[in-house]
């Protein structure tokens, strides 16, 4: 499952120019320029700036005390869940209609998360699951995403691993513990 096109430019619009103000306050990335609007972007650049934001969340309220004129009820609504984000190393288990589910591999949470543009599915169309991610996952309208920042790690898992992901996928499933937001 992915966000609707509307949904999709939507985060977009809001989590670019967060981005921004982020390098902008922290100077993480002086050379990189404006990321809103911008053609080629280096994506570990781009990273080094959202993991600055979601390591000091306390930016999205000064960045919402700055730019909140600009801003509908919801999108302000939206912004301020990000500081409900979870960063963590996770288990993309399987791809299903309603999303992809991943499990926290420290703690064992398991998330029902939807692509942005492209099903997780599409994105690692070349890997079988599990997979192995770095990933933030942020809410957005009623359903999880990531910031678009993923980054897959080069493990392959054996059958006693992945059958362990799938034990913890169909327990989360059975008892109804399945994060579908954040």
């Amino acid at each position: 499952m992915t966000l609707s096109k509307e949904d999709a430019e939507l985060f977009y619009e809001l989590w670019f120019p967060i981005l921004d103000f982020v390098n902008e306050k922290l100077n993480v990335n002086p050379d990189i320029g404006k990321i809103h609007g911008a053609q080629n972007l280096n994506i570990v650049e781009v990273k080094e700036i959202a993991n600055a934001l979601w390591d000091n969340v306390k930016l999205i309220d000064e960045y919402l005390e700055k730019h909140s004129y600009g801003f509908s009820k919801e999108s302000l609504e939206i912004i301020e869940g990000w500081k409900r984000r979870v960063c963590d190393d996770f288990i993309l288990e399987r791809n299903l209609k309603s999303g992809s589910i991943f499990i926290s591999s420290h703690t064992e949470e398991v998330y029902l998360v939807s692509g942005i543009i492209s099903s997780w599915e599409e994105i690692f169309y070349y890997r079988s699951p599990p997979i192995m991610l770095s990933a933030t996952l942020i809410p957005f309208r009623g359903v999880i995403i990531s910031d678009g920042l993923v980054s897959a790690y080069n493990v392959v898992f054996g059958k006693n691993y992945s059958s362990e992901w799938k034990d913890i996928y169909m327990t989360a499933k059975k008892s109804g513990s399945i994060h579908k937001a954040l």
